[in-house]
This record gives structure tokens, C-alpha cells and sequence, in this order.
């Protein structure tokens, strides 16, 4: 027997340091490895797509081929040694592409480091040029030591051209689905974990559904407003059994979104228990995301409900200085330098029935390219995704967002529900010829789950708009107005605007009971701020609210009425949501009892671009109606699909160009340039209690922000822009210095209004 045949090809060494001769020692062998991984991967290719042994041998031929590249006498060297640099993926993927495996060839290369552009610099094709004659020559060793490789050294079934049209489009989601599931298997066997799927269990989850809404029933008053809640509901229930996989759910604010969106989930689920496995509820707000899964918790369990969103902190996309490869701030994910992967943080997988996450965190992950992104893609096929505020997705992404889910529903199981209660034009007009530029579907590619949405809207007609849009109102004057109001609501476009309205009103009335709302507060912060807006408007004491527009969209409360600064007119459609909520004033008075006053802030300033663009827009179409002698209503349907038409028509940017980067399998460019937020705040953490205070100090004695502190500190965030974070920085300490952690110092945290900017001598004294 040879030296070479008589060696052993590692795949892991020990977690503790052993080495392999060492008693007690656990180094898995490479051959072992390679087969768990291509095991596991057809298994989980076979969940999100059964009955397609195309996708699951691709998987297991991914699987097997992932470590290839350890065969060679570097790696092994490395592997023992911890010493050098061996790059190990493109060896795998050059043999998948040379024996007609394009997409395992494109999640193999980037298992490591994130799935690369098909040409250019540090490209698909550069790897796996580079490595072929070096994979080849790898041949006979890695069959010697597992006879399963060598049927990866021989041609491949005839696959599909994948020149043409067809194979193009669907090319780019299916590599992702395969690098998903390798990606997954992989991690999951390196870190000796074993796959456990998570059943939804659609019968006992839809029973706990129907008790806590029973529960709900017997508090609540029977009215006009409860009614249409009612058949809400019951059109969800029902709609469950429609065939189509693209739906909206078209309700005014106030009919109960929420619970009957999740009802119709489960019930489809109960219905065809052999097509859906999951269901994802997509926020775009972390002030709902916190509200409804707290909601989803206390009905099924946390063990069935998994919150995730997003921070500075888990960043989905972030480009490593000089090369190829994409990280987390907190975690190289290259494969040069060799760390066993036992001792990697486990990446969130979405193995759960029931996932509560953001819009930012669902759509990055299926654009981005990295694995720890990717990884849990897989988990998105074969579900219910409820898509609420579908209104929020960003107009500049719509080619490639559409696009996405065009193609999870058609290809990979996925029903779509588009929860609004202004339901935006992602179809193109009927009257409007159809254009090169316009990337929405064709009328009727969505079906309405309400069943008679008129009838419905005017259920819910309980506040009417008064539009005072003549001149500008400064602050003083608005803060009189306030003041003279024992329950009202305004809300503003922007913090400063918040803050300086806030503070005229506390010149003009007492503190008690006068609240500010902005995101300079933090989730702990602002939850207890809304829990005692609740409770007094609840027992009828004076409850003033000076908000910014986090407060529009799935916040539960009831004023008699509320003032609402010129917006995008959905915006403003929101607001109205917030008065007269519970339909008890208009049934008193027998007409719509709230009132919204739309005014126009001093210096009529607005956040840019699209917004700015939207509100200038609502502007003009308010002032036409005006003119008319038909002001626009909360129930003006005609107005709001010309709003949405002109804000999603053909001339606008819709992203075409991220979705030709798609086509031209520009993996790495295109999670580069894709962002939902286009302009990202970094968190600062803020002392508010002592929950926080305590976290903090750990913080600080660490000196890194462990898995453990991210989530006692996830609800103690504010969110600075860059700019922002400069001038702050006199009211923040940074951690450990160049870390990029940074906390509010005592003094910079106000119960009032949240962090400070900048400290005053009153705030340094203790």
C-alpha cells in the first residue's frame, strides 16, 4: 500500500484542538463529510421541490462535490498545520461545469465566499477556469478514497439549453434554491447538527387561531365596524380554497388584516396539507414586527413562531475590502484561512412553521449572494407568504421584487397574499397601452380575496378629510390647536418636525398626557409609550400624540381626530385608520364621526425622492379635487389608483437594470446594488431601563456583542444615519475602540423624546 493510498483526507478537525492521533478525538473524515452533505442536500432539495429528481440529483452532485478542493495536499497540510491559505471551493465546481452541471457548478464555487458573477474579476469563470486542470488531476485520489465521485467525472444527463429564454429566467432562483440547500446541509453537518423538520400542523394551529378570535368576540361590541371584521374573516376563510397563488387582501385599516390574513394561511394550509409547509408573515415596519409577533406568540407558542429582522449589527450585505468574498460585520465567511466550522455561529435557517420577519430581511436574503443570507431559501419554497403594507416595497426594485415572486409562486409552491389597505398598482391599467419600460403584471394577475369590497369600505367610512392646504401653519399655531384638544393625533414627516411641534406644545399645555413618537426612541420605548397612549384613551383622560409617520401603519389606537401633514396621499389614508378606529362615534352620530385635518408643515419639507416625489403628487390630485367640489376621501377609490398609477407608470424607475443583472447571472454585482433601504442607519444602543443599562455594562466588559446580547438589546436600538452618528458623538461611547459598537452615554436617553444628539451642561449632571 502506497503512502498516498494510505492517507486519511480530513474534512474537520477536532473543536477543542485535538489532533487526529489524540484518544478522544473528533475529526470527520472527509469522504464522510462530502456524503452527509450530499445526502442532506437532496433531502432538503426534495422539501422545497418534491417530485423533481433533476433538483435533488443536482443537489446531492452539489453535495458531493462542495470540498472537493480538500483533496488536494494544501488543504490537508492546512487542516493540520492551521498554517496558509487554501482555497478549496472552485475545485468541486470546475468538475460540475466540465461534466454539465452549470448551477451546482455556481453554488459550489461560492459555498464559501458568495456566489459570484458569471464573468469579470474574481468571476464564476475565473475560479473555475483556474482550477480545472488542478480538479481533474484530483481524479483518481478522491475516487480512491470515495468510489461515489466518480460518477461526478462523468458527462451528465442532457440538461436544458440554457441559452434559451425560459432557461434564463428561471436560472437565477434555481442556482439559489441549490446553493440554499447545500449551503444549509453544509452547515448543518459541519457543525454536527442533525436536520429535524419543523411540521406546521395547520389543524392544531388554525383551532388555537379560532379560540383566541372567539375570546376576542365575547369583549366585543356588536356594531357596524365588528360586522365587517366579521366578514373579513370569513372571506378569508372561505377564499383559503381559491386556486390562484397571487392574492390581495384589500381592507381598510381598522377590519382586522391581521388575524384574518393569518386564518386564511392556515386554513389554505389545513386545505392542502401536502403542498405548504410554512407560513411567513413579511412586515416592513419593526414597530409592527415586534407588535404582531408578541400577538402570534401568545396564540401558538414560542416555539412555533421565529422573529427575525434586521440590524446594523446582522448586516445582509457587506463587501469585504479587496476580494471576492462578502461578510457580516461580525464574521469573515472566507474560505482562505481555515476555522472548523463547528465553532460558527449557526445562521438562522427558518427551519420554524411560522417565521414574523421584515421586508428588508426577506427580499435581501433572496438578492443577496452570501450563504448566511442564502442559507434559508430554501425554507421560503412550499409556502404562505403574507406580504402586509405591501404598499412600503420600494418602487425603485419593483422589476426584479415582482419578478421574484412571479417565479416563487409559478416554480417553487409559494402563494402570495398582498395585505394593504390601499392596495398599490402592480398591475398595468387596462386603459393605459401596454409599455417597453413597464415591468408590472397584466391585469387580473392578482385575484381579491374580499368578496365585495365596496360593500366593505363603506362598513368602514368613519372619518372624513378636511384639507387645509392654502398656506403653510407654523408650529406655535398647530400646538394651540392641539392644546385645545382633550384626544388627538398628529403626525409629521419628519423627526425634527416631531420634535420641535413637541416642544411648542409643551409650551402651550401641561406634560401630563402630551407623548412624542419617533424613531429616535427606542422598540422598548416606544411600545411602553403606545401601551399608556392605549390605557388613557381607553378610560377618557387627555392624551395628546406628536408622531412621526412610524405610528401610520398597524399601530391599534382610537382617537377622535388627528391632524396629518401633507404626505403621500396611502400615507395619509393610514392616518385616517387611526381615528374613530372602533366605528363607536359613527355609530352614535350615524354618519363618520372621526376627522383628519391634512395642513402643510412650516417650511413644507418632506424626506427625498420617492416620498418627496408621492407627496407632491397627493398635492396636486388634493388641489384638483378641491377645485372640483369633491375632496378625497378615505373611500375615493378612483383617486388612489390614479395616485398609484402615476407613482408606478411606465416612466418611472422600476429597477429594470438589477433585473437584467439577474438574467446575466451577476450574482455578486447584483447583492451589491440591491438594497430595500437605500439609505441604512447604524444602531446605537440606549440606556432606557435598567434591562438595558445592565446589557450595556456587559457589553462593555465583553467587549463584543455576543449572541446573547444582541438579543437582550434588540428592542434598545435607535438608528442614526452616518451623518447622524458624527454629530452624535459627543452623547456616545464606543465600545472598544475601531469596533464600531457604539452606546448612549447617561444623560443622551430622555423619557421625553429618546437620544439626545448632543448634550447640554444639564445632561452631564448626575
Amino acid at each position: 500500500m502506497t503512502k498516498r493510498e494510505a492517507m486519511i483526507y480530513w474534512a474537520h478537525s477536532d473543536r477543542d484542538g485535538l489532533k487526529p492521533e489524540d484518544p478522544g478525538a473528533q475529526w470527520q473524515r472527509l469522504s464522510v463529510h462530502l456524503k452527509n452533505v450530499a445526502s442532506l442536500a437532496a433531502t432538503l432539495a426534495e422539501a422545497a421541490r418534491p417530485g423533481d429528481p433533476d433538483f435533488r440529483q443536482a443537489a446531492y452532485r452539489a453535495g458531493l462535490l462542495h470540498d472537493l478542493g480538500k483533496y488536494t495536499e494544501c488543504f490537508q497540510r492546512m487542516i493540520r498545520t492551521k498554517q496558509g491559505k487554501c482555497p478549496h471551493a472552485a475545485h468541486g465546481a470546475a468538475v460540475a461545469y466540465k461534466y454539465g452541471d452549470p448551477d451546482a457548478s455556481f453554488a459550489v464555487v461560492g459555498h464559501h465566499s458568495g456566489i459570484p458573477d458569471l464573468s469579470g474579476k474574481a468571476s464564476w469563470q475565473a475560479r473555475v477556469m483556474e482550477r480545472m486542470a488542478e480538479a481533474t488531476a484530483l481524479r483518481q485520489t478522491s475516487c480512491a478514497d470515495l468510489p461515489d465521485l466518480a460518477q461526478m467525472f462523468e458527462p451528465a444527463p442532457l440538461r436544458p439549453n440554457l441559452a434559451l429564454p425560459d432557461a434564463v429566467a428561471k436560472f437565477d432562483l434555481h442556482t439559489r434554491m441549490l446553493f440554499s440547500c447545500l449551503v444549509d446541509a453544509d452547515r448543518l453537518d459541519s457543525a454536527g447538527r442533525t436536520f429535524v423538520p419543523r411540521p406546521l400542523d395547520a389543524d392544531a394551529q388554525l383551532a388555537k387561531l379560532v379560540d383566541h378570535i372567539n375570546r376576542l368576540r365575547k369583549g366585543r361590541e356588536t356594531g357596524t365596524v365588528n360586522d365587517a371584521r366579521e366578514n373579513v374573516l370569513s372571506d378569508c376563510i372561505t377564499g383559503a380554497a381559491m386556486p390562484e397563488r397571487l392574492l390581495s387582501l384589500t381592507v381598510p385599516t381598522g377590519g382586522g388584516k391581521t388575524l384574518s390574513a393569518m386564518a386564511f394561511a392556515l386554513k389554505r394550509a389545513q386545505l392542502n396539507p401536502h403542498l405548504y409547509r410554512r407560513i411567513i408573515v413579511v412586515i416592513p415596519y419593526l414597530s409592527i414586527i415586534e407588535q404582531n409577533a408578541e400577538v402570534y406568540t401568545g396564540i401558538f407558542g414560542p416555539e412555533c413562531v421565529l422573529e427575525h429582522h434586521s440590524g446594523s449589527f446582522d448586516r445582509l450585505q457587506t463587501r469585504a475590502g479587496d476580494d471576492q468574498h462578502f461578510v457580516a460585520k461580525e464574521r469573515n465567511e472566507e474560505e482562505t484561512t481555515y476555522t472548523p466550522e463547528a465553532h460558527r455561529n449557526a445562521t438562522e435557517n427558518w427551519n420554524e412553521p411560522l417565521i414574523v420577519t421584515t421586508s428588508v430581511r426577506f427580499f435581501e436574503s433572496l438578492f443577496s449572494n452570501r450563504p448566511a443570507d442564502l442559507r434559508r431559501v430554501h425554507n421560503i419554497a412550499r409556502s404562505i407568504v403574507i406580504l402586509d403594507e405591501v404598499q412600503t416595497l420600494p418602487r425603485r426594485l419593483l422589476a426584479p421584487l415582482l419578478a421574484m415572486i412571479r417565479e416563487l409562486s409559478a416554480h417553487w409552491g409559494c402563494t402570495f397574499v398582498f395585505s394593504t389597505a390601499t392596495q398599490p398598482a402592480f398591475q398595468k391599467s387596462p386603459e393605459a397601452p401596454p409599455g417597453p419600460k413597464d415591468s408590472r403584471w397584466e391585469p387580473g394577475a392578482i385575484r381579491e380575496i374580499i368578496q365585495n369590497p365596496d360593500e366593505l369600505r363603506r362598513a368602514l367610512k368613519r372619518v372624513k378629510i378636511e384639507w387645509e392646504l392654502d398656506a403653510p401653519t407654523a408650529w406655535p399655531s398647530l400646538a394651540s390647536r392641539l392644546s385645545e384638544l382633550p384626544a388627538v393625533l398628529c403626525v409629521v414627516n419628519l423627526r425634527d418636525h416631531a420634535a420641535e411641534l413637541f416642544d411648542a406644545l409643551l409650551q402651550q399645555c401641561p406634560p401630563d398626557g402630551c407623548f412624542h413618537l419617533s424613531t429616535r426612541m427606542c422598540a422598548a420605548h416606544r411600545l411602553a409609550v403606545l401601551s399608556e397612549i392605549r390605557r388613557r384613551l381607553a378610560v377618557g383622560l387627555v392624551c395628546r400624540v406628536v408622531s412621526t409617520q412610524l405610528i401610520e401603519a398597524g399601530v391599534d389606537v382610537d382617537f377622535p381626530i388627528a391632524f396629518r401633514a401633507v404626505g403621500p396621499l396611502d400615507a395619509i389614508f393610514q392616518v385616517a385608520g387611526r381615528v374613530d378606529r372602533e366605528g363607536k362615534r359613527t355609530a352614535v352620530l350615524g354618519s363618520p364621526a372621526g376627522r383628519l385635518i391634512v395642513f402643510r408643515s412650516p417650511d413644507d419639507k418632506t424626506p427625498p425622492n420617492d416620498y418627496k416625489e408621492a407627496t407632491q403628487s397627493t398635492f396636486a390630485l388634493a388641489q384638483r379635487a378641491i377645485i372640483s367640489g369633491l375632496p378625497i376621501q378615505p373611500e375615493s377609490v378612483a383617486d388612489m389608483e390614479i395616485f398609484w398609477q402615476r407613482y408606478y407608470g411606465e416612466e418611472q424607475d422600476q429597477g429594470q437594470e438589477l433585473q437584467q443583472l439577474r438574467l446575466q447571472k451577476k450574482f455578486a454585482t447584483l447583492a451589491d446594488q440591491f438594497e430595500m433601504i437605500s439609505s441604512r442607519t447604524l444602531d446605537v444602543f440606549v440606556p432606557y431601563d435598567d434591562r438595558a443599562r445592565t446589557a450595556i455594562d456587559d457589553l462593555r466588559k465583553i467587549g463584543q456583542l455576543t449572541k446573547e446580547l444582541r438579543h437582550d438589546l434588540q428592542r434598545y436600538t435607535v438608528g442614526l444615519q452616518p451623518y447622524e452618528l458624527e454629530k452624535a458623538k459627543g452623547a456616545l461611547e464606543e465600545i472598544r475602540k475601531d469596533s464600531g459598537i457604539w452606546a448612549a452615554v447617561e444623560g443622551a436617553y430622555t423619557e421625553s423624546k429618546g437620544l439626545k444628539t448632543s448634550l447640554g451642561i444639564e445632561d452631564t449632571i448626575i
